[in-house]
């Protein structure tokens, strides 16, 4: 039903009359998380994740659906919908603009997000990222760095740093990706944060994208 209404909204874009200006793409995502400071396998936060975006002169809108863990209940999957533009600048600068809202299938409207970022590849195998976003429900920020550093053509190492002032905590992540083609992928992520109550998490997705 998910993939019926994602088709059904995407149909409304004006494809059939700039088929080569608008660029589409989407994919799929399947996780399992296991909890290392309990020392047994949990819940992922997203078990299986859809999603598909359109993007026209960088302008973009995106449709994203997750199935949520059991303890969540009633609320069984999320929705989100994401407005927003990109560029890159002559310098390499990239620059991203966001807005994205939030929605559960059984409570409905849950929170908004303003996201900005910029992105820079400092070189062929090394590019970077930061990350501002803003909860406009809460009014609280967060802030987030991230590197992605290419091994080689079929593995690369990414790391975040970032700060959340709900918490007034940080968290990280650091995780390793294998290109098994250009479309399949599978990451092994590990997760901290310095949140009294969180715990260590190592997460597993294999994806596919189009």
């Amino acid at each position: 039903m998910k993939h019926l209404l994602l088709g059904a909204g995407l149909a409304l874009l004006p494809l059939s009359a700039a088929a080569q200006a608008v660029n589409i793409s989407g994919g799929v995502a399947v996780e399992a998380a296991y909890d290392l400071t309990a020392n047994s396998g949990t819940e992922a936060e997203y078990p299986l994740s859809f999603y598909m975006q359109a993007e026209k002169n960088g302008f973009f809108g995106q449709l994203w659906f997750g199935t949520l863990p059991a303890t969540l209940a009633p609320d069984q999957v999320e929705i989100d919908i994401a407005v927003g533009y990109s560029k890159e600048l002559a310098s390499g600068l990239g620059v991203e603009l966001a807005y994205w809202a939030y929605f559960l299938n059984e409570t409905g409207y849950s929170t908004a997000e303003i996201i900005g970022t910029l992105s820079y590849g400092f070189t062929p195998k090394l590019s970077g990222s930061l990350e501002v976003g803003y909860d406009v429900e809460a009014e609280e920020t967060y802030t987030e760095l991230g590197l992605d550093f290419a091994l080689t053509d079929k593995w690369s190492l990414q790391g975040v740093v970032a700060y959340e002032t709900t918490f007034n905590k940080n968290y990280y992540e650091l995780g390793v990706t294998y290109a098994i083609t250009e479309e399949v992928a599978f990451n092994v992520l590990y997760e901290a944060s310095d949140v009294a109550g969180v715990n260590d998490l190592l997460t597993f997705t294999m994806s596919y994208d189009f």
